[in-house]
C-alpha cells in the first residue's frame, strides 16, 4: 500500500465525523436486501452506519486506518454491527466470491473494480451505486473524469444484473448543495 497515499486519507479523516448518509440510500434503504452487507470506501462510516441500524452485518472496507478506527468506536459506542476492514481494494480484492447479500458503493468510481463487486454479491443478492455523473465537472469537485460516470454508464456497467432503480440527474441535498448523481440498485441473477 502506498503510505503517502494513505497518510493522505488518514489526515482527511483526523478531525471528520460519520456525516449524514447518502439521501438515495436512506430513501432506498427499504428495498435493500438484509443480511451480510459489504460497504466499499466506507470512510468514517456514514453510510455503513445506516445499514448496521437497519440491522445489517456490515463489513466496512476503507483506504484510511484512521476511519476504520474511529468507525470502530462508534460501531462499539452504539452496539452496531460494524466490522471495519483496513483494505486497499484497488491493490487486490481481498473478498471471496459470493459472500454478501448486499454491497453499497458510494462515490467510490474504479471501473476495474465493478466485477468485484459483482463477483461478491450471493445469488440474487444486491448492489447499491451510487456516484457523481460528468456533469458535475460544472459544480466542483471531483473534476476529473475518472472519478464521474458518462450518462448512462451505470446501466451498461451493470446490464448483466436485473435493474431493480436507476435514475440519474442532479440531486438537491437538505443544506441546499447540488451535485450531479448516478443511482442503481440491482440484483445479481441466479
Amino acid at each position: 500500500m502506498n503510505q503517502e497515499r494513505r497518510a493522505d486519507w488518514d489526515e482527511r479523516h483526523r478531525e471528520g465525523t460519520a456525516g449524514t448518509p447518502e439521501p438515495s440510500l436512506v430513501e432506498m434503504l427499504p428495498m435493500l436486501a438484509r443480511g451480510r452487507t459489504l460497504d466499499i470506501a466506507a470512510g468514517l462510516g456514514r453510510n455503513a452506519i445506516a445499514l448496521a441500524s437497519a440491522g445489517m452485518r456490515v463489513i466496512a472496507a476503507d483506504y484510511s486506518e484512521r476511519a476504520a478506527l474511529a468507525l470502530r468506536q462508534t460501531a462499539r459506542e452504539y452496539g452496531l454491527t460494524i466490522e471495519p476492514v483496513i483494505t486497499d481494494v484497488e491493490d487486490g480484492w481481498p473478498f471471496r466470491p459470493g459472500n454478501f447479500d448486499l454491497v453499497v458503493n458510494i462515490n467510490f468510481l474504479n471501473r476495474a473494480m465493478v466485477p468485484h463487486l459483482l463477483d461478491a454479491l450471493k445469488p440474487d443478492g444486491m448492489l447499491f451505486f451510487d456516484t457523481f455523473l460528468i456533469d458535475q465537472a460544472e459544480l466542483g469537485h471531483p473534476c476529473d473524469p475518472a472519478f464521474m460516470l458518462h450518462h448512462y454508464e451505470l446501466r451498461e456497467m451493470l446490464s448483466a444484473m436485473e435493474l431493480l432503480q436507476y435514475r440519474e440527474g442532479i440531486v438537491t441535498y437538505p443544506s441546499g448543495k447540488q451535485a450531479w448523481r448516478a443511482t442503481a440498485l440491482a440484483r445479481r441473477r441466479s
